[in-house]
């Protein structure tokens, strides 16, 4: 009996690991999604309301998709901006409103080092 209870004890690894973020078993560790609830969420949630905020007529892009690859400075600072792939119009307004937004600085070395890099799949509202 505890040979079988040490085996099913060594095989279980936690759910929330400490270098992990994740929020479910099944959640990856650093999915940054705009829905989570976590600092990485909220960090997702303040790069998509600064882009939106300096978008030029908001409203008019609803249906419009543009893929963007966003590089980060620790302090927030947006170092480079690509749109990959998307309605041109669309991805020139939100290089446009990245070269005027102010970004928020990163909460946290952890926070930085998953969006220092990132990209954002953005669609018009």
């Amino acid at each position: 009996m505890p040979v079988m209870l040490l085996a099913v004890l060594s095989g279980c690894a936690p759910l929330h690991p400490s270098d992990c973020h994740k929020t479910s078993a099944l959640g990856s560790c650093s999915s940054g999604r705009f829905s989570d609830e976590d600092e990485y969420g909220q960090q997702a949630r303040a790069i998509k309301n600064a882009l939106e905020v300096q978008l030029a007529d908001r409203y008019a892009w609803r249906g419009k998709k543009c893929r963007l690859h966003l590089e980060f400075a620790r302090d927030g600072k947006l170092k480079k901006i690509d749109a990959v792939e998307g309605n041109k119009a669309y991805c020139a307004a939100l290089r446009e409103a990245a070269a005027r937004a102010t970004f928020p600085a990163f909460t946290s070395q952890q926070v930085y080092d998953a969006f220092a890099r990132s990209r954002f799949n953005m669609q018009g509202d």
